[in-house]
Protein backbone atom coordinates (compact mmCIF):
# COMPACT_ATOMS: atom_id res chain seq x y z
CA UNK A 1 0.00 0.00 0.00
CA UNK A 2 2.58 2.07 0.93
CA UNK A 3 4.96 1.67 -2.20
CA UNK A 4 1.24 1.96 -4.46
CA UNK A 5 0.63 5.45 -2.56
CA UNK A 6 4.41 6.70 -2.69
CA UNK A 7 4.11 5.64 -6.27
CA UNK A 8 1.26 7.83 -6.84
CA UNK A 9 2.98 10.82 -5.09
CA UNK A 10 6.10 10.36 -7.33
CA UNK A 11 3.63 11.04 -10.91
CA UNK A 12 1.74 13.21 -9.41
CA UNK A 13 5.09 15.43 -8.90
CA UNK A 14 6.46 14.67 -12.35
CA UNK A 15 3.10 15.87 -13.84
CA UNK A 16 3.35 19.07 -12.10
CA UNK A 17 6.61 19.31 -12.92
CA UNK A 18 6.18 19.27 -16.46
CA UNK A 19 3.06 21.29 -16.44
CA UNK A 20 5.47 24.22 -14.55
CA UNK A 21 8.26 23.34 -17.21
CA UNK A 22 6.03 23.71 -20.52
CA UNK A 23 4.35 27.00 -18.70
CA UNK A 24 7.53 28.81 -18.05
CA UNK A 25 8.32 27.65 -21.40
CA UNK A 26 5.48 29.12 -22.72
CA UNK A 27 6.19 32.81 -20.46
CA UNK A 28 9.24 32.89 -21.77
CA UNK A 29 8.34 32.23 -25.61
CA UNK A 30 5.95 35.03 -25.49
CA UNK A 31 8.86 37.74 -23.60
CA UNK A 32 11.03 36.56 -26.51
CA UNK A 33 8.22 37.62 -29.37
CA UNK A 34 7.64 40.60 -27.18
CA UNK A 35 10.89 41.99 -26.35
CA UNK A 36 12.04 40.73 -30.01
CA UNK A 37 9.26 43.72 -31.26
CA UNK A 38 10.48 46.29 -28.92
CA UNK A 39 14.12 46.16 -29.26
CA UNK A 40 14.25 48.80 -31.57
CA UNK A 41 12.01 51.75 -30.85
CA UNK A 42 10.27 53.79 -33.77
CA UNK A 43 9.27 57.20 -33.26
CA UNK A 44 8.00 59.77 -35.82
CA UNK A 45 8.22 62.43 -32.89
CA UNK A 46 10.08 65.69 -32.46
CA UNK A 47 12.11 66.08 -29.27
CA UNK A 48 13.85 63.03 -28.94
CA UNK A 49 17.96 63.92 -27.48
CA UNK A 50 19.87 61.87 -29.34
CA UNK A 51 23.44 63.22 -27.82
CA UNK A 52 24.74 65.52 -25.11
CA UNK A 53 28.19 66.56 -24.16
CA UNK A 54 29.61 68.82 -21.47
CA UNK A 55 26.93 69.82 -19.02
CA UNK A 56 23.25 70.83 -20.72
CA UNK A 57 20.19 71.60 -18.76
CA UNK A 58 16.61 71.45 -18.73
CA UNK A 59 13.99 73.69 -17.58
CA UNK A 60 10.49 71.96 -17.82
CA UNK A 61 7.25 73.73 -18.05
CA UNK A 62 5.81 70.31 -16.14
CA UNK A 63 7.33 67.77 -14.21
CA UNK A 64 11.15 67.96 -12.98
CA UNK A 65 13.94 70.31 -14.23
CA UNK A 66 17.70 69.32 -14.20
CA UNK A 67 20.23 67.72 -16.03
CA UNK A 68 19.32 66.97 -19.01
CA UNK A 69 20.36 63.19 -20.67
CA UNK A 70 20.84 61.34 -23.69
CA UNK A 71 17.78 59.77 -24.28
CA UNK A 72 14.90 62.14 -23.03
CA UNK A 73 12.37 63.72 -24.68
CA UNK A 74 11.70 67.51 -24.80
CA UNK A 75 8.25 68.79 -24.25
CA UNK A 76 6.63 72.04 -26.09
CA UNK A 77 8.12 74.76 -23.54
CA UNK A 78 10.90 72.72 -22.08
CA UNK A 79 13.67 75.13 -21.76
CA UNK A 80 17.60 73.65 -22.68
CA UNK A 81 20.73 75.79 -21.69
CA UNK A 82 24.07 74.68 -22.81
CA UNK A 83 27.01 75.28 -20.65
CA UNK A 84 30.69 76.70 -22.18
CA UNK A 85 31.49 73.34 -22.78
CA UNK A 86 28.18 71.61 -23.45
CA UNK A 87 26.79 70.64 -26.69
CA UNK A 88 23.45 68.65 -27.46
CA UNK A 89 22.04 67.05 -30.63
CA UNK A 90 17.84 67.12 -30.51
CA UNK A 91 15.61 65.21 -33.24
CA UNK A 92 13.11 67.42 -35.08
CA UNK A 93 10.93 65.79 -37.97
CA UNK A 94 12.50 62.31 -39.13
CA UNK A 95 15.64 63.29 -40.95
CA UNK A 96 16.33 66.45 -39.43
CA UNK A 97 17.99 67.60 -36.43
CA UNK A 98 19.22 70.80 -33.88
CA UNK A 99 22.39 70.45 -32.43
CA UNK A 100 23.39 73.46 -29.97
CA UNK A 101 26.70 74.92 -29.13
CA UNK A 102 28.49 75.84 -25.90
CA UNK A 103 26.40 78.76 -23.69
CA UNK A 104 23.15 78.22 -26.18
CA UNK A 105 19.35 78.40 -24.97
CA UNK A 106 16.56 76.39 -26.71
CA UNK A 107 13.12 75.64 -26.44
CA UNK A 108 10.19 74.31 -28.89
CA UNK A 109 7.33 76.50 -29.70
CA UNK A 110 5.49 73.61 -31.70
CA UNK A 111 6.44 69.80 -32.07
CA UNK A 112 3.92 69.47 -34.82
CA UNK A 113 6.02 67.21 -37.69
CA UNK A 114 3.83 69.88 -40.67
CA UNK A 115 4.38 73.33 -38.52
CA UNK A 116 7.78 72.99 -36.52
CA UNK A 117 8.42 76.16 -34.81
CA UNK A 118 11.64 76.39 -32.05
CA UNK A 119 13.16 79.28 -30.64
CA UNK A 120 17.39 79.77 -30.30
CA UNK A 121 17.08 82.46 -26.76
CA UNK A 122 20.73 82.66 -27.05
CA UNK A 123 23.83 81.52 -28.23
CA UNK A 124 24.27 79.34 -31.60
CA UNK A 125 22.94 76.51 -33.64
CA UNK A 126 23.32 74.34 -36.64
CA UNK A 127 20.73 72.86 -38.21
CA UNK A 128 20.35 69.95 -40.34
CA UNK A 129 16.77 70.37 -42.36
CA UNK A 130 14.49 67.86 -44.41
CA UNK A 131 11.54 70.28 -45.42
CA UNK A 132 8.92 71.01 -48.03
CA UNK A 133 5.89 72.47 -48.17
CA UNK A 134 4.10 70.29 -45.85
CA UNK A 135 6.71 70.17 -43.13
CA UNK A 136 7.73 73.68 -42.17
CA UNK A 137 10.07 74.89 -39.78
CA UNK A 138 10.46 77.95 -38.62
CA UNK A 139 13.26 79.53 -36.05
CA UNK A 140 12.45 82.47 -33.71
CA UNK A 141 15.42 84.48 -32.12
CA UNK A 142 14.95 87.40 -29.34
CA UNK A 143 14.51 89.88 -32.68
CA UNK A 144 14.35 87.74 -36.18
CA UNK A 145 12.22 84.97 -37.44
CA UNK A 146 13.75 82.46 -40.13
CA UNK A 147 11.86 79.98 -42.38
CA UNK A 148 13.53 77.21 -43.85
CA UNK A 149 12.66 77.23 -47.40
CA UNK A 150 14.75 74.02 -48.13
CA UNK A 151 16.49 71.43 -47.19
CA UNK A 152 20.18 71.86 -46.06
CA UNK A 153 22.27 73.09 -43.59
CA UNK A 154 22.02 76.47 -41.48
CA UNK A 155 23.84 78.18 -38.86
CA UNK A 156 21.62 80.20 -36.58
CA UNK A 157 23.50 82.71 -33.89
CA UNK A 158 21.58 85.21 -31.34
CA UNK A 159 24.20 88.22 -31.37
CA UNK A 160 24.86 90.51 -28.27
CA UNK A 161 22.10 92.98 -28.59
CA UNK A 162 19.33 90.46 -29.55
CA UNK A 163 20.20 90.29 -33.22
CA UNK A 164 19.64 87.17 -35.44
CA UNK A 165 21.95 85.91 -37.77
CA UNK A 166 21.50 82.95 -40.60
CA UNK A 167 24.35 81.77 -42.36
CA UNK A 168 23.29 79.04 -45.06
CA UNK A 169 25.46 76.66 -45.94
CA UNK A 170 23.48 74.52 -48.34
CA UNK A 171 19.82 74.87 -48.94
CA UNK A 172 17.34 78.23 -49.07
CA UNK A 173 15.67 80.89 -46.30
CA UNK A 174 13.97 83.09 -45.53
CA UNK A 175 13.60 86.43 -42.90
CA UNK A 176 10.25 87.58 -42.06
CA UNK A 177 10.95 91.12 -42.75
CA UNK A 178 9.05 93.05 -44.71
CA UNK A 179 10.82 92.80 -47.94
CA UNK A 180 9.83 88.43 -46.95
CA UNK A 181 14.83 88.73 -48.22
CA UNK A 182 15.01 85.43 -49.20
CA UNK A 183 18.64 84.10 -48.45
CA UNK A 184 20.76 81.52 -50.58
CA UNK A 185 23.51 78.79 -50.27
CA UNK A 186 26.60 81.08 -49.45
CA UNK A 187 24.58 83.94 -48.08
CA UNK A 188 23.99 85.19 -44.25
CA UNK A 189 21.63 87.66 -42.92
CA UNK A 190 21.66 89.71 -40.00
CA UNK A 191 18.25 91.41 -38.56
CA UNK A 192 17.15 93.99 -36.41
CA UNK A 193 13.44 94.94 -36.05
CA UNK A 194 12.89 93.10 -39.02
CA UNK A 195 15.52 94.70 -41.26
CA UNK A 196 17.96 92.18 -43.14
CA UNK A 197 21.43 93.20 -43.91
CA UNK A 198 22.92 90.30 -46.57
CA UNK A 199 26.56 89.26 -47.14
CA UNK A 200 28.46 86.68 -48.60
CA UNK A 201 30.61 84.56 -46.70
CA UNK A 202 32.99 81.71 -46.98
CA UNK A 203 31.75 78.45 -46.28
CA UNK A 204 35.40 77.19 -46.41
CA UNK A 205 36.28 78.87 -42.92
CA UNK A 206 34.83 76.74 -40.34
CA UNK A 207 34.98 76.67 -36.63
CA UNK A 208 35.15 73.53 -34.31
CA UNK A 209 30.97 73.93 -33.61
CA UNK A 210 30.73 73.59 -37.70
CA UNK A 211 33.06 70.70 -38.01
CA UNK A 212 31.59 69.32 -34.97
CA UNK A 213 27.85 69.21 -36.36
CA UNK A 214 29.45 67.74 -39.91
CA UNK A 215 31.30 64.87 -37.93
CA UNK A 216 27.94 64.15 -36.06
CA UNK A 217 25.91 64.18 -39.69
CA UNK A 218 28.88 61.69 -40.97
CA UNK A 219 28.17 59.32 -37.99
CA UNK A 220 24.78 59.17 -38.21
CA UNK A 221 24.77 57.96 -41.57
CA UNK A 222 27.62 55.10 -40.81
CA UNK A 223 25.15 53.98 -37.64
CA UNK A 224 22.00 53.90 -40.45
CA UNK A 225 24.48 51.30 -42.37
CA UNK A 226 24.73 49.08 -39.39
CA UNK A 227 20.59 48.11 -38.96
CA UNK A 228 21.40 45.06 -40.84
CA UNK A 229 24.04 43.59 -38.88
CA UNK A 230 22.48 40.01 -38.43
CA UNK A 231 19.72 38.05 -39.59
CA UNK A 232 17.93 38.73 -36.12
CA UNK A 233 18.62 42.35 -35.79
CA UNK A 234 16.38 42.09 -39.56
CA UNK A 235 13.64 40.84 -38.31
CA UNK A 236 13.92 42.20 -34.76
CA UNK A 237 13.76 45.70 -36.54
CA UNK A 238 11.00 44.09 -39.22
CA UNK A 239 8.78 43.15 -35.92
CA UNK A 240 9.23 46.53 -34.35
CA UNK A 241 8.35 48.72 -37.10
CA UNK A 242 5.18 46.39 -38.32
CA UNK A 243 4.54 46.74 -34.25
CA UNK A 244 4.69 50.37 -34.27
CA UNK A 245 2.67 50.92 -37.63
CA UNK A 246 -0.32 49.00 -36.01
CA UNK A 247 -0.02 50.90 -32.85
CA UNK A 248 -0.17 54.15 -35.51
CA UNK A 249 3.05 55.80 -34.22
CA UNK A 250 3.89 56.07 -38.01
CA UNK A 251 2.57 56.34 -41.45
CA UNK A 252 3.89 56.68 -44.57
CA UNK A 253 1.91 59.70 -46.00
CA UNK A 254 2.95 61.36 -42.91
CA UNK A 255 7.24 61.92 -42.79
CA UNK A 256 9.79 61.44 -44.64
CA UNK A 257 10.64 58.05 -42.44
CA UNK A 258 11.23 56.95 -38.85
CA UNK A 259 13.11 57.17 -36.38
CA UNK A 260 15.36 54.15 -34.88
CA UNK A 261 16.65 54.10 -31.09
CA UNK A 262 19.25 51.26 -31.46
CA UNK A 263 19.57 48.58 -28.41
CA UNK A 264 23.81 49.24 -29.29
CA UNK A 265 24.32 52.60 -29.42
CA UNK A 266 23.12 53.39 -25.81
CA UNK A 267 19.44 54.52 -26.56
CA UNK A 268 20.48 56.96 -29.67
CA UNK A 269 18.49 57.03 -32.50
CA UNK A 270 18.86 57.40 -36.39
CA UNK A 271 17.26 58.29 -39.21
CA UNK A 272 15.53 55.44 -41.20
CA UNK A 273 14.34 57.07 -44.74
CA UNK A 274 11.18 55.73 -46.50
CA UNK A 275 13.06 55.43 -50.14
CA UNK A 276 16.15 54.46 -51.53
CA UNK A 277 18.57 56.84 -52.52
CA UNK A 278 18.98 59.10 -49.50
CA UNK A 279 21.35 61.03 -48.30
CA UNK A 280 21.87 63.23 -45.19
CA UNK A 281 21.59 67.43 -46.05
CA UNK A 282 25.16 67.26 -45.08
CA UNK A 283 25.42 64.49 -47.91
CA UNK A 284 26.25 61.89 -46.45
CA UNK A 285 24.24 58.45 -47.95
CA UNK A 286 22.25 56.37 -45.71
CA UNK A 287 22.44 52.84 -46.46
CA UNK A 288 19.17 51.50 -45.31
CA UNK A 289 16.21 52.17 -45.90
CA UNK A 290 12.39 51.00 -44.61
CA UNK A 291 11.95 48.83 -47.85
CA UNK A 292 14.82 46.52 -47.38
CA UNK A 293 12.66 44.96 -44.65
CA UNK A 294 9.40 43.35 -46.97
CA UNK A 295 6.54 45.83 -44.74
CA UNK A 296 2.91 44.26 -46.38
CA UNK A 297 1.87 46.08 -49.08
CA UNK A 298 -0.92 47.87 -46.84
CA UNK A 299 2.56 49.71 -45.42
CA UNK A 300 2.74 51.75 -48.64
CA UNK A 301 -0.76 51.75 -49.45
CA UNK A 302 -2.18 52.97 -45.95
CA UNK A 303 -6.18 52.40 -45.88
CA UNK A 304 -8.34 55.61 -46.91
CA UNK A 305 -7.76 59.02 -44.58
CA UNK A 306 -11.51 59.58 -42.98
CA UNK A 307 -11.00 63.29 -43.63
CA UNK A 308 -10.60 63.14 -47.31
CA UNK A 309 -11.30 64.78 -50.88
CA UNK A 310 -11.82 63.08 -54.29
CA UNK A 311 -10.67 64.66 -57.06
CA UNK A 312 -11.67 63.43 -60.62
CA UNK A 313 -12.45 59.58 -58.40
CA UNK A 314 -9.27 59.72 -56.90
CA UNK A 315 -9.01 60.03 -52.80
CA UNK A 316 -5.84 61.16 -51.32
CA UNK A 317 -5.21 62.47 -47.81
CA UNK A 318 -6.51 66.32 -47.08
CA UNK A 319 -4.13 68.30 -44.76
CA UNK A 320 -5.95 71.79 -44.32
CA UNK A 321 -3.35 74.40 -42.56
CA UNK A 322 -4.25 77.13 -40.78
CA UNK A 323 -3.86 80.57 -42.32
CA UNK A 324 -0.92 82.71 -41.27
CA UNK A 325 -1.54 85.98 -40.58
CA UNK A 326 2.11 87.10 -40.87
CA UNK A 327 4.54 86.98 -44.44
CA UNK A 328 4.69 82.92 -44.67
CA UNK A 329 7.69 81.84 -47.33
CA UNK A 330 6.59 80.20 -50.68
CA UNK A 331 7.86 76.28 -49.31
CA UNK A 332 8.80 74.12 -52.11
CA UNK A 333 8.65 70.46 -52.17
CA UNK A 334 11.78 68.38 -51.21
CA UNK A 335 13.52 67.08 -54.53
CA UNK A 336 13.54 63.25 -55.01
CA UNK A 337 17.15 63.44 -55.93
CA UNK A 338 18.33 64.14 -52.46
CA UNK A 339 22.57 63.64 -52.49
CA UNK A 340 23.58 61.30 -54.78
CA UNK A 341 23.51 57.46 -54.76
CA UNK A 342 26.50 55.58 -55.09
CA UNK A 343 26.41 53.48 -58.27
CA UNK A 344 25.78 49.94 -56.66
CA UNK A 345 22.38 49.92 -55.01
CA UNK A 346 22.68 47.82 -51.77
CA UNK A 347 21.86 44.50 -51.56
CA UNK A 348 17.93 43.99 -50.31
CA UNK A 349 17.59 41.50 -46.96
CA UNK A 350 17.15 37.99 -48.08
CA UNK A 351 13.99 36.62 -47.64
CA UNK A 352 15.26 33.88 -45.83
CA UNK A 353 14.12 35.92 -42.40
CA UNK A 354 12.08 33.95 -40.06
CA UNK A 355 8.45 34.71 -40.19
CA UNK A 356 6.77 37.27 -38.59
CA UNK A 357 5.34 36.48 -35.38
CA UNK A 358 1.58 35.35 -35.14
CA UNK A 359 0.99 37.63 -32.12
CA UNK A 360 1.53 41.02 -33.34
CA UNK A 361 -1.36 41.59 -35.91
CA UNK A 362 -0.84 43.44 -39.21
CA UNK A 363 -3.28 45.49 -40.68
CA UNK A 364 -5.80 44.00 -43.34
CA UNK A 365 -5.89 45.33 -47.08
CA UNK A 366 -8.35 47.41 -47.47
CA UNK A 367 -10.66 46.95 -50.74
CA UNK A 368 -9.76 50.47 -52.08
CA UNK A 369 -7.30 52.43 -51.30
CA UNK A 370 -5.13 55.73 -52.47
CA UNK A 371 -2.16 55.63 -54.23
CA UNK A 372 0.92 56.72 -51.63
CA UNK A 373 2.47 59.71 -51.34
CA UNK A 374 6.33 59.35 -50.97
CA UNK A 375 8.76 62.12 -49.96
CA UNK A 376 12.12 62.23 -50.79
CA UNK A 377 13.89 58.92 -52.33
CA UNK A 378 12.52 56.90 -54.90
Amino acid sequence: MRKNLLCSLSVGLITVLCAVSIFAQEQRDTRTISAASSIYVVSAKAGGVNFIEGKVAVERKQGRSGILLKGDELEVGDRVSTDAGGRAEILLNPGSFVRLAGDSKFEFLTTSLDDLQLKLNGGSAMFEIITDSEFTVAINTPKAKFYIVKSGVYRIDVLADGSGKIEVWKGEAQVSDANATKIKAGKQATVTDRQATIAKFDRDEKDEFEIWSRARAKELSKINAQFQRTRTDRLNLRNSLLSSYNDNIWNINDSYGVWIRLPYYGGGYCFLPFGYGWSSPYGYYYRRDIWQYYLPSVVNNPPRNVASTVDGGNTAPSRKRESVTEIAPPYKRVQRDIGQAPQQMPQPIPMDIAPMPSTIPIAPMPASVPAPSKRGGN
